[in-house]
């Protein structure tokens, strides 16, 4: 006997209601999706099954519908769904054995399928992209973060790859892989019992408890997110340094703050969902939040193991250090260096001199720096050939400059309509639409980045002179 058999009340009782004020709080900016919706069906969208069963390339996710009996529920004319559909290619990557256990396990696919909708609501692409950098429930009652990564939207770390399927009771929106929900797991003790339980991290726990901030994260009534470095993480360090850190408790401890949020238990799902965004640590300072071949990383750190579970809140694990930004910033040149996200950039400052330059503390500059997600956009062959052509290069790299100007985004924000001169003669346009602040067509990702001889903003694509 399959497990849902439900009257349409019961249904909508067990996938939720009140999803809609979620979407309506949101706004829209569709201009940077870049995502192509599918052609119509040239017959008329019937239900989200009969549209599903008329494309032909949700064989898989159909089997499934039946055997957990959702494909009556997702048939039913008179009720509201968005649909995030994994193709049949995407359920392949599973493999098959997995898909077999699956189809014989209807309780937890149930629960994977649901994962994949949104009840009560149609939300469109240009909705669902207003969502980008918030998490939201679906119908199984776990979050997913949505988030666009160069003019792309993904759901969690699925990209939308076709968008706004209408079917008469929802839409469809079709997925490159399948979204599986977090796992649940019971804690098994509070921070500090979990990591010294796990063995992995007696470094880590040796240097809390010489500053002593065990008995901190031991505390049952406060809530902590940790993001915990292996033993192989703090060697990397060297013995040398580690001693020294375990000698200066005042340095060590602003360091094992630098991995802490408190008063929050925050998820990897919920930390996808801040992709690009700085997030305050327990010392003061901030990290960025950033994912790379689909990986989280904090700063430069890789989460390798995400969530688990403690009964004051939850501990990722690291695969670095985290070292928190010196109280007094380099040049421009070391802040871009130290950040690790704009590799390209430096090298190319390097090919042209300009490092020495932009490394004078004696003048000030505004630096709009693309990130090395910027410059792969432009494609290899085209880096090369900028770096080996160092007169353009030096024009390009101009044009993402302001003499002699410290101008935080703040300032430039009041700017919006305006043009301004940069480094190499050209000007730049500056705009802002829905209070994003906007370079000739290339957006501020990361704003106000200080160093010692101005400020930088972090573009998501390189700017072109004009011709």
């Amino acid at each position: 006997m399959h497990v849902f058999s439900l009257t349409r009340r019961a249904v909508a009782r067990a996938i939720g209601i009140g999803f809609a004020a979620v979407f309506l709080a949101a706004c829209s900016d569709s201009d940077s999706l870049d995502i192509p919706p599918r052609e119509p069906l040239p017959t008329g969208p019937g239900t989200i099954v009969e549209v599903a069963q008329e494309a032909g390339d949700f064989e898989t996710l159909l089997a499934a519908l039946d055997a957990t009996e959702l494909d009556d529920v997702l048939a039913d004319e008179e009720a509201t769904f968005t649909v995030f559909a994994p193709t049949d290619e995407a359920f392949d990557a599973l493999g098959q054995d997995t898909i077999d256990a699956l189809l014989a396990d209807p309780e937890t696919l149930a629960d994977i399928l649901l994962y994949h909708v949104i009840a009560e609501q149609a939300v469109d692409a240009e909705t669902a992209l207003s969502l980008a950098g918030t998490t939201v429930e679906m119908a199984n009652g776990d979050i997913v973060a949505l988030t666009v990564r160069d003019g792309e939207l993904f759901i969690n770390g699925s990209q939308v790859v076709a968008t706004d399927i209408e079917a008469s009771n929802g839409v469809i929106h079709v997925i490159d892989a399948v979204l599986i929900p977090p796992a649940d797991a019971e804690p098994t003790g509070n921070i500090v019992e979990v990591a010294v339980a796990n063995g992995s991290f007696t470094t880590l726990v040796a240097a809390v408890q010489a500053v002593g901030l065990d008995t901190v994260l031991a505390d049952p009534e406060a809530t902590f997110t940790v993001f915990a470095p292996t033993d192989e993480a703090f060697a990397a360090l060297g013995q040398e340094t580690i001693n020294a850190l375990l000698a200066d408790i005042d340095t060590l401890s602003d360091i094992l703050l630098y991995h802490v949020v408190i008063g929050a238990a925050v998820d990897s799902i919920t930390a996808t969902s801040l992709f690009g965004e700085m997030v305050e640590m327990a010392n003061g300072d901030s990290v960025i939040i950033d994912i790379r071949d689909g990986a989280l990383f904090i700063n430069d750190s890789q989460v390798i193991i995400a969530d688990v579970p403690a009964t004051n809140g939850v501990i990722h694990v690291i695969d670095a250090v985290l070292i928190p930004p010196s109280d007094e910033p380099g040049s421009i040149v070391d802040v871009a260096v130290a950040n690790g996200s704009f590799t390209t950039l430096v090298a190319a400052l390097e090919a042209t001199g300009l490092d020495a330059t932009l490394a004078d503390t004696t003048a000030t500059f505004t630096v709009f720096a693309p990130t090395d997600d910027a410059f792969a956009l432009l494609g290899e062959g085209t880096i090369n050939d900028l770096l080996a052509d160092t007169d353009t290069l030096s024009n390009i790299l101009l044009y993402h400059v302001i003499a002699d100007q410290e101008v935080p985004a703040e300032v430039a924000l009041t700017l919006g309509g305006s043009d301004v001169e940069m480094a190499n003669g050209d000007t730049v346009t500056i705009t802002v639409t829905d209070g994003n602040l906007f370079i000739n067509d290339s957006q501020v990702i990361i704003a106000d980045v200080a160093a010692a001889n101005g400020i930088i903003h972090a573009i998501d694509a390189v700017l072109m002179p004009p011709m």
